[in-house]
Order: structure tokens, then C-alpha cells, then sequence
């Protein structure tokens, strides 16, 4: 018997537009992980291997024909769409058609069997295997056989983030995220009882699914490639994911002994001389592949007829029909009620477009409710509505077709920014109550958990602070507290400053915090500044809940805001990414900058200024140009004598700065010409 297949967990990824796999790192890890996690799993994989052998032995014709007598396995499928309403949130019409090439290439249907070489076209099977969606869930409900699920675990994705599991000898899962946590990889699964039922299944980045939407015709067999993981096939090189470093064996018996490939080598024969390998294999990681073996076939079939992990259940007749996938006719399905809108944030007056997300079932009526909007109610499935007054406002959808209706109310979905704060300088020190999230200001914690907090016992200046607690967040999880406005129109030389505590709770903590502004009232956000781990640092590493009680636990951080100079309404967002490593603490913001008087900003599109002035002997000349033009920058004395020529010819569009120095004391002229018109401000330089 060949070498017992010992690895747990197969991870591998996708590079550029072939389906090359390279994701060794993980597989020691995670085997080991899984031992641990869950004792039985070597007891059961051999028992799996003993069960193997005797059923091939004791099915001949499945070794020696393409179709036998067998009937169809018919395996019912759930995909759970992981989504923070990013592109992860991928259409039915890609699910269907990733099941479409999943059976397809389970069936020998595939349209690239003619590039099949000679030397395997006698052993490509068509495995009778059938992938169905759902069409009934687990509590008896109608479903597509797509379940929903909006969670920030959609980054980053693990073990953690297979969220609401079918069982498994009833349903094969399937988790679409966005990331993995393993980011070289695409998708990973589990061989038949070796993971908690709870997670077994395959996790899938969206863009390895199917090949339309997200995805592409490159990345389209990751799914093949998964199932057969979970229905007990190995790489073909063996139980590792290190292509190319030595030969191996996969337990079949008409796989060639292979290095394993990641490239399309189609006559490649390292191994065992003159014999090619085959290259073209599913669970291979070369450029090509297209077929599955007769070998492949029976060990599949003799999983599927196996109680280890219940995978004999799923295709059992009262399966099927617990499941909907026995044939009978398709259920049409009550939606369920969602929504999104291009854009959350807005200044007034704005116009939202609204899209209908609704899943589960397809709509044929649309309600919407949007108070504080024109029209405040809709029929249309995608609404374009009106906000003019400041406020946060609730929007509610409902959504019906023949088996029913569901309604969704998404509360505070929709801020209009109010006027912004005058009064620069800016200092806040937290010591109010009031002062924090502020009066137009707001928190967004997705996961309802640990988020940005006003505490009183910790501060810089005073004794109290904001803090967002990583030691008790959950890893990967974003939180942001969003400001309220500035007027920043006319102020130049802008920045912000404010003093941070944090610390590691290990050496490899990694939490972030960053620093970003906005002057579109948060429909679009610039990062302005980011530290991380070590960088961000302050005290080193704490291994117990972190609270800064001295001065030398703090470090101020200052950040030039020079490109947000002249806006009318600038807001900031501090974003902690948590690692659950330790706490992170902010206090002590200051905004500054020069003020500049009306008479001396010609418009918010040229927005020139001169700063010091008067001076003792340097200034700065400041403009900001909305498109590239022809532009002279000249300074001149009262007599019109030409004192200094700074600048001629095409300048880009966007902030342009200017240092000037003059050592004699009078009045001067600055002229600025763009596009024919002079902009003369006066410069006064003093003596010493």
C-alpha cells in the first residue's frame, strides 16, 4: 500500500493568469493544528485508507470503465457568501456558474478533454458525481442554496470565519470571503474526518470562483480541485503542498509517482523515466490541468460510501429529499431583504443612489421608507434620493415576490455632515464628557465588540483619553472614530498633532492605528499617517491590559495636512486595526495653522497666500492650481523693478509652494500669472 496520506489541510494559491499554487507555508501549521484540535483525526484517516482499499478491491469495474452501473452521486451544496458589501459579495449568476464547471469536469463534460495527451485519454474518468444547490436548508426553509452573511470575518479569513456551517453529512459547505488569513493563498479544505464537522468544507477567496464576476477562466478549477480534497484525493505528488521538491505518491494507483508541476509541461518525466506524468491532472498545480483518473474516481466514490465524516449520508435518497436536491421541481423562495447605497457619507444637499442586495429570492416589488429624503418612498428597485438637511437618517426596504415578503431597516444608514468647526486652533483633551464622539462626530464598530471609548482613568495632559481595547478585540477587526468637520478655507499650513499610548502584548503584536482626512465629508478618505507593531509602539511589551499611567508612556505625533489646505470641510478618521495585541490610547489633539485673510485668497480654485506676512526676511507663497496651466511667478518693487522671478512655464494642478527670502527691508509686490490674469498680493518685510 502506498504511503498513508497524513496531511490535514491542502492550501495553495493562484499567481498572475495561470493556476499555479504556491502556499507551502501553512501546511506544517495547520496539520499540526488540526492534531491537536482534534485527536481522532489520524484514527479516522486510517481507518478511511483500511475502508479504501478493501472497497477498490471489491469494485473492480471501477478501474476498468469510463460509466459503471453506479448511480450519480448527488452532493447538495451550500455557499456561504462571507461580505461587508465588497466585491466578496459575488452574484448568484458566478455561483451558478462555478457549480455549472464543478460538474462539468466531474463529468468528463468539460470542453478541454481534447487536449488530453494519449497517455492518459484511456483513464480520464467521468467520476458520476453531481453537485446540486440546496433548495431546502436545514430547518426545513426554502433556500438557493446561497446563504448571506455580512461580517468583517470576510478579511483575513480562517477557520473562524465559517460562519453559520450546515451540517455536514448533509450539506458540502462552501465559505466565500475576500481575504485568507494565509495571504498567498486562494481556498483551502479538509480531507474527511479531520476537522470539527463545524468547519469542514472548502473557504474560498471570491475571486477563485467560477469564472465570471470576480473571477476568471484562470482561477475557475479551484473548486474542482478543493472537492476533491474533501471527497479524500491529495496533491499528486503527495500529502504536502511543495510542488517540484520531491517525488511523491498520492495513494492511486494510476497517477504517476511525480515532483508535482507549476507549469505545463505535458511530456514531463522526472520521476520514473520514460514515464510522463500526468501533468494535466486536477490535483495538480500546473497551467493545464483537465481530468481526474479512474483511480481518482473509485477513491472518491469509496469516500462517498463511507461513514467518516457522515459523506455516505450525502447523497443517501432521504437526503436528497431532506435537502431539495432529489429532482423535484425548484421552490421559488421568499427574498430576504438587503440593501446598499454608493455612498453612506455626504455633504448636503447630495443625491444617493440606492441598489436592492436582496438574496434568498428574486423581488418582484420593492418598497423603500427614506425619512428626511425626496422622495421620502419608493417602487423603484434602485432609487436615486435627495438629502439638503444635516442629519443621520434610518432607510428601510421591503421586498416581496409570490412566497412572501421580508423587510430590512438599516438605522443611522445615511449621514449628511453638518456645518463644520471653526474655532482654530483646535484642542481636544477629552476631559468633558461631551467631548467624545463629539457633535457630528461617530464611531462605526461593525462587529458590535470592543471599539473606540472616552475612559477617565488614563490620559496625557489630563486623566482621561479615548482607548480602543485590542487586548480584548477581535483579531483583524477594524473600528474607526470619524470627527466632526473643520473649515479649513482659508488656512494654510494646516496639521494635526496628538499624543499616542500603546503597547505589544507580545513580540509579534501587530496592531495598527491610522490616521486619515477627508474633504468630501467621508465619501473618500487620503491616509495622512499609519504606524504599526513595534513602530507604534510606545512602552514596549505589556502582557497584561495596558493603561498608561505617566508621562513617558505617550508620544506626540504630528501630521502635515498641506494638500487639505483651503477646504471648506475637512474631517479625520482614526482607524485601529486590531491583533488583539494591547491597548491603544489617544489624547491631546491639536489642529493648527496660518490664517489668511478673505482679501488675500483670490478664490478657493487658486487659493494664494503669502505666509508669514508681514515678515522679517522669509515667506512662503502658496497657491493651489485646479487643473495643469501656463504659469510666471515674479516679485517686483514699488518702482516695478523685477526683484526676483520665482516660476515660468507649466505647473501640474494641485498645492504649490514657494519659499521667498528678502533681506531688504519695504513693500513688495508678488504676481502671480495663470492663464493670462495676475494675482498681485502685497509683501511687507521688516527690519530685524
Amino acid at each position: 500500500m502506498k504511503n498513508l496520506l497524513l496531511s490535514l489541510v491542502i492550501v495553495f494559491s493562484f499567481s498572475g493568469a495561470a493556476i499555479a499554487q504556491e502556499a507551502h507555508c501553512f501546511t506544517n501549521e495547520m496539520y499540526q493544528q488540526a492534531i491537536r484540535n482534534n485527536p481522532d483525526a489520524l484514527r479516522n484517516q486510517q481507518q478511511l485508507e483500511d475502508f479504501t482499499a478493501h472497497y477498490i478491491s471489491s469494485h473492480p469495474q471501477e478501474m476498468s470503465v469510463q460509466r459503471t452501473g453506479t448511480v450519480i452521486y448527488i452532493i447538495p451544496v451550500v455557499f456561504h457568501v462571507i461580505h461587508n458589501y465588497g466585491p466578496e459579495n459575488i452574484s448568484e449568476e458566478q455561483i451558478l456558474d462555478a457549480i455549472r464547471i464543478m460538474n462539468e469536469d466531474y463529468s468528463k463534460l468539460n470542453a478541454d478533454t481534447i487536449d488530453i495527451i494519449p497517455q492518459f485519454q484511456s483513464i480520464a474518468a467521468d467520476c458520476q458525481i453531481e453537485f446540486r444547490l440546496a433548495n431546502i436548508d436545514p430547518n426545513g426553509n426554502c433556500t438557493n442554496g446561497i446563504d448571506r452573511i455580512v461580517s468583517p470575518l470576510t478579511y483575513l479569513a480562517d477557520d473562524n470565519s465559517k460562519l453559520n456551517p450546515w451540517p455536514n453529512n448533509k450539506y458540502l459547505n462552501i465559505w466565500v470571503v475576500n481575504s485568507l488569513a494565509n495571504t498567498g493563498a486562494a481556498a483551502y479544505a479538509y480531507y474527511p474526518g479531520v476537522a470539527n464537522p463545524a468547519v469542514d468544507g472548502v473557504i474560498s477567496r471570491h475571486n477563485y470562483v467560477g469564472s465570471i464576476g470576480t473571477s476568471s477562466v484562470s482561477g475557475s478549477r479551484t473548486l474542482t480541485h478543493e472537492s476533491g480534497h474533501c471527497l479524500n484525493l491529495a496533491h499528486v505528488w503527495g500529502n504536502n503542498n511543495q510542488p517540484g521538491v520531491a517525488c511523491g505518491d498520492d495513494n492511486v494507483s494510476d497517477t504517476p509517482i511525480t515532483m508535482g508541476w507549476t507549469s505545463c509541461n505535458l511530456q514531463g518525466s522526472i520521476c520514473n523515466p520514460p514515464i510522463i506524468e500526468n501533468v494535466q491532472n486536477y490535483m495538480e498545480y500546473s497551467f493545464c490541468e483537465n481530468m481526474f483518473t479512474l483511480g481518482q474516481k473509485a477513491r472518491m466514490h469509496a469516500a462517498l460510501n463511507s461513514a467518516i465524516s457522515g459523506r455516505n449520508n450525502l447523497w443517501s435518497a432521504a437526503n436528497l429529499a431532506a435537502t431539495g436536491t432529489d429532482g423535484s421541481p425548484v421552490q421559488v423562495c421568499a427574498p430576504v431583504a438587503d440593501f446598499n447605497s454608493f455612498s453612506q457619507l455626504v455633504c448636503a444637499p447630495a443625491t444617493i443612489a440606492f441598489n436592492d442586495l436582496s438574496w434568498n429570492g428574486h423581488p418582484t416589488t420593492w418598497s423603500w421608507d427614506f425619512p428626511g429624503g425626496n422622495p421620502s418612498t419608493s417602487t423603484d428597485s434602485a432609487p436615486l434620493v435627495q438629502y439638503t438637511v444635516a442629519g443621520t437618517y434610518d432607510v428601510t426596504l421591503t421586498v416581496g415576490n409570490s412566497a412572501g415578503t421580508n423587510s430590512m431597516t438599516k438605522t443611522g444608514f445615511i449621514r449628511v455632515a453638518g456645518d463644520p468647526i471653526d474655532t482654530i486652533p483646535f484642542f481636544q483633551d477629552f476631559e468633558t464628557a461631551n467631548s467624545f464622539p463629539g457633535s457630528d462626530g461617530y464611531v462605526i464598530n461593525p462587529d458590535n465588540g470592543q471599539t473606540w471609548i472616552r475612559v477617565s482613568n488614563a490620559g496625557y495632559s489630563g486623566t482621561s483619553s479615548i482607548r480602543c481595547n485590542n487586548y480584548s478585540n477581535v483579531a483583524g477587526q477594524v473600528d474607526d472614530w470619524v470627527t466632526p468637520s473643520f473649515d479649513f478655507s482659508n488656512l494654510t499650513q494646516p496639521s494635526i498633532s496628538f499624543w499616542v499610548a500603546n503597547a505589544r502584548r507580545n513580540s509579534t503584536s501587530n496592531d495598527e492605528l491610522k490616521v486619515w482626512a477627508s474633504s468630501n465629508c467621508g465619501q473618500s478618505w487620503i491616509p495622512r499617517w499609519t504606524k504599526a507593531g513595534a513602530a507604534l509602539s510606545t512602552v514596549g511589551v505589556v502582557s497584561t491590559s495596558f493603561i498608561p499611567n505617566q508621562p513617558s508612556h505617550w508620544r506626540q505625533e504630528t501630521v502635515s495636512l498641506n494638500s487639505f489646505a483651503l477646504k471648506p470641510k475637512v474631517n479625520f478618521k482614526f482607524s485601529n486595526i486590531s491583533d488583539r495585541g494591547n491597548n491603544t490610547y489617544i489624547d491631546d489633539i491639536n489642529i493648527t495653522g496660518t490664517f489668511v485673510s478673505v482679501d488675500e485668497i483670490d478664490d478657493i480654485h487658486l487659493g494664494m497666500a503669502l505666509y508669514p506676512n508681514p515678515t522679517s526676511a522669509a515667506t512662503t507663497i502658496q497657491f493651489l492650481l485646479s487643473r495643469e496651466q501656463d504659469v510666471s511667478l515674479n516679485v517686483n518693487d514699488l518702482t516695478g523693478r523685477l526683484v526676483a522671478n520665482i516660476s515660468k512655464g507649466e505647473l501640474a494642478g494641485g498645492l504649490h509652494e514657494f519659499p521667498l527670502l528678502i533681506t531688504t527691508p519695504g513693500i513688495y509686490l508678488v504676481d502671480l500669472v495663470v492663464g493670462g490674469n495676475h494675482h498681485i498680493r502685497k509683501l511687507i518685510v521688516s527690519g530685524n
